[in-house]
């Protein structure tokens, strides 16, 4: 029995808990750096949290006793107040943990690429409950006046059974937030769009993917598109000036069989020549977004946590005992 105490002791004391929490801390930073999609997955972090949560939920079940055995004493008002604060305070952490370990366990999220006017079923990429579908309208870079970017936005229209129930613009810093599923403004790319003849005489236009090859009829040699440059020029190399389509270029190689002809940089509506009579025609290109979405149950106890943590410490601090100065003892 003994044993069991000095466990139970060891297990819910401050100290504890203050190394398990600067623990964490350090690991994170680490794990973060060195694997940062997986880290925070991994069983050893969970287990770290597990501690972190039942060091916390001891203390939370230790100061309910003091506040108990406290308030049955008759303290003034004050002390009833303070204790209440620091009661709070640590079921706040509790349910922050909770939640935690919530998303950890149950938690969702993936990546999905949208064009102009493509849309996803939700459940198809989350497990979810309730069904709703997203819509991209339109994807659109904003810039300063120095052509730098100054917002990505994606926007979007939600669905429910083929009906519109809203539209929204999501941005860097300004996520989706609808039926406990949350969408991030995470990246974008381009297809780039081209035409040619193809093999049987007719002609092909399409969108492609960078990195796509093309093979025209008429001859031996392919088209890969390498890389759509937006603001393009020669002294920087593969590298744009500037996100702004102020000088947009396609960049592109041609290869016969296994060799390497040459490399190109080519406008928009500008015939390029790989073979005699034999050309392809970059017309444009067409942004996308790439969302992250992530489904959180915890989230509603990490909120409920949070009010309670920062009413425990507002509580805590405005009735904390105040010191005397040196005239008080005169």
């Amino acid at each position: 029995m003994e044993h069991v105490r000095k466990v139970f002791k060891f297990i819910s004391s401050m100290k504890t808990g203050l190394v398990v929490l600067v623990l964490i801390g350090l690991v994170s930073a680490i794990g973060s750096a060195v694997f940062p999609r997986t880290f925070f997955e991994t069983l050893f972090f969970k287990l770290l949290l597990l501690l972190l949560l039942l060091n916390m939920f001891l203390c939370t079940v230790n100061r309910i006793r003091l506040t108990v055995r406290s308030l049955l004493a008759g303290p003034g008002r004050k002390v009833w107040y303070r204790n209440w604060g620091i009661l709070l305070l640590h079921l706040g952490i509790v349910f922050i943990l909770l939640g935690g370990m919530m998303y950890s366990a149950y938690g969702q999220n993936n990546r999905i690429h949208l064009a102009a006017g493509e849309r996803v079923n939700m459940q198809r990429v989350l497990d979810i409950e309730h069904s709703f579908t997203l819509q991209l309208n339109e994807f659109r870079i904003e810039f300063n006046e120095d052509g730098s970017p100054s917002q990505y936005v994606s926007e979007v229209t939600i669905l429910e059974e083929g009906q519109k129930v809203k539209q929204v613009a999501i941005s860097v810093n300004h996520p989706l937030n609808y039926k406990g599923v949350k969408a991030y403004q995470y990246s974008f790319g381009f297809m780039i769009n081209a035409e040619y003849v193809a093999e049987d005489g007719e002609e092909k236009s399409g969108s492609f993917v960078e990195g796509a090859l093309l093979q025209p009829g008429g001859t031996e040699r392919k088209v890969k598109i390498f890389k759509y440059i937006p603001n393009f020029n020669p002294a920087h190399g593969m590298n744009t000036v500037t996100l702004r389509p102020d000088n947009p270029r396609i960049i592109f190689s041609v290869y016969e069989g296994d060799k390497f002809l040459g490399v190109g940089a080519a406008a928009f509506n500008e015939p390029v020549e790989i073979d005699e009579n034999v050309n392809v025609t970059f017309t444009g290109v067409e942004p996308y977004t790439v969302l992250e979405v992530k489904h959180d149950p915890g989230l509603p106890l990490v909120l409920a946590g949070g009010i309670t943590l920062m009413l425990g410490v507002c509580l805590a601090l405005l009735t904390a005992p105040g010191r005397k100065s040196n005239n008080d003892h005169r």
